[in-house]
């Protein structure tokens, strides 16, 4: 059974009476639908299951031969530490650690993290504060974890290679596939709420208004890392320890200067190579849209399709959306917030799909060396590129959503 007194949803500020909440039942917000908490059946049980069994699985990725590659006789097998290793040795150490990251670091931090928590539950050995960190990890981490992306970035130059090679599936590939799936069903079990609940118990108590209403206009703070509702007063959350604050300092300022940066980035990334093909002795470079019109020549039409709409047209709306957004807290017009809200959320969940042409030229460039009959290079765009996704992917963590409904005066009206 999971209980807390009240909670704040962290998109809209709505104050909540938390009902008590048996095992596989979730609360959602009545304002603006946003899941608050979702309280799953064994839970325990069930990350220790997935988390394990894909830390397992990320080990055999790593040590059998990943993809294998042969064109005119010549031969060439790769392994997941190759492909970064072939960047580090041509001197792409920020591609090299950009992948490093988001592959391996990351994920085995948050899967060794959420573990060691889950067994603290039972075990008073870890102290309170060295919990804290391990949630702080999990929390800050889970955005990054791009697994899924690089799956579908692999698929994608397999497609790319099939015309003018053979292309094996190592036994890591395979691996790998169930790494990325065992992974994504732990993020799914890990719910922040409950999380902090178990680590440092319940949140301060407190007495609210029966018309639901903002936290922010009953001397109240939601605090945005673990759902706990303090006072107006508070610097610090007592539960959690992070710093509290009704709405996020410098929220637009900070939102439409990544959003700036990505603009500017954006031009040296559709300008540029984004990758060099040497073929027989002859160099060829293609930036983002040659290689799109390559693959629809190619008749390879879904995945021209996926790389268009994840390296341009993604891109482009997410800072196109950003950026009315911040205008509309600015101005509000007669819209809806909910209906700006959906569009921050879909801004949220597809910006990281944008990296899935990085994570192609990452694995083109590991796989195909064989010196002047085929090689593939990283071009100048590529850093360029991997800055915009993370620009826009900052920008859209630093705005607001709770802006949204103070520029609307919904609670005025009503």
């Amino acid at each position: 059974m999971f209980q807390e007194n009240i909670t704040a949803c962290e998109e809209c500020d709505l104050v909540h009476q938390v009902p008590q909440l048996q095992s596989g039942e979730r609360f959602i917000c009545s304002r603006c639908g946003h899941t608050l908490l979702n309280f799953r059946e064994h839970v325990e049980k069930r990350i220790l299951g997935t988390g394990i069994s894909s830390l397992l699985m990320c080990f055999f990725a790593l040590v059998f031969p990943f993809l294998g590659f042969s064109s005119n006789g010549a031969e060439r097998s790769v392994t997941l530490f190759n492909i970064v290793s072939m960047l580090i040795s041509q001197d792409y150490l920020v591609l090299s650690i950009i992948i490093s990251l988001t592959l391996f670091v990351f994920p085995i931090v948050y899967l060794v993290s959420i573990l060691t928590l889950v067994w603290s539950f039972h075990n008073r050995h870890i102290s309170l504060q060295t919990k804290r960190y391990l949630v702080r990890a999990v929390v800050v981490i889970q955005p990054w974890l791009m697994v899924d992306v690089f799956l579908v970035g692999i698929l994608v130059a397999l497609v790319k290679m099939n015309s003018m090679a053979d292309i094996q599936l190592g036994l890591s590939f395979w691996a790998f596939c169930a790494y990325v799936l065992l992974l994504l069903k732990t993020v799914m079990l890990v719910d922040r709420r409950w999380l902090w609940n178990k680590v440092a118990g319940l949140a301060p108590q407190h007495t609210i208004s029966k018309t639901p209403r903002q936290a922010k206009r009953q001397g109240l703070i939601g605090c945005h890392f673990c759902g706990a509702t303090l006072t107006v007063e508070a610097k610090h959350c007592s539960r959690c320890g992070h710093s509290v604050y009704s709405r996020r300092p410098q929220s637009l300022i900070t939102t439409i200067a990544f959003l700036i940066a990505a603009v500017i980035m954006f031009v040296p990334a559709n300008v540029f190579p984004i990758m060099f093909t040497t073929f027989l002795g002859v160099n060829e470079p293609s930036s983002i849209m040659e290689g799109v019109l390559l693959l629809w020549s190619l008749g390879s039409y879904p995945v021209a399709l996926v790389i268009f709409f994840a390296s341009v047209v993604i891109p482009l709306a997410k800072i196109l959306s950003l950026s009315w957004l911040c205008l509309q807290s600015y101005y509000p017009t007669e819209k809806e917030p909910l209906q700006k809200l959906k569009l921050y959320r879909i801004t949220e969940i597809v910006g990281r799909w944008s990296m899935i042409d990085i994570f192609v030229v990452a694995v083109l460039t590991g796989l195909v060396q064989m010196g002047n009959l085929i090689a593939i290079f990283p071009g100048p765009a590529v850093l360029s590129f991997a800055a915009v996704v993370i620009f826009t992917m900052l920008a859209a963590m630093s705005f607001d959503p709770r802006l949204l409904w103070d520029a609307s005066s919904l609670e005025d009206k009503e």
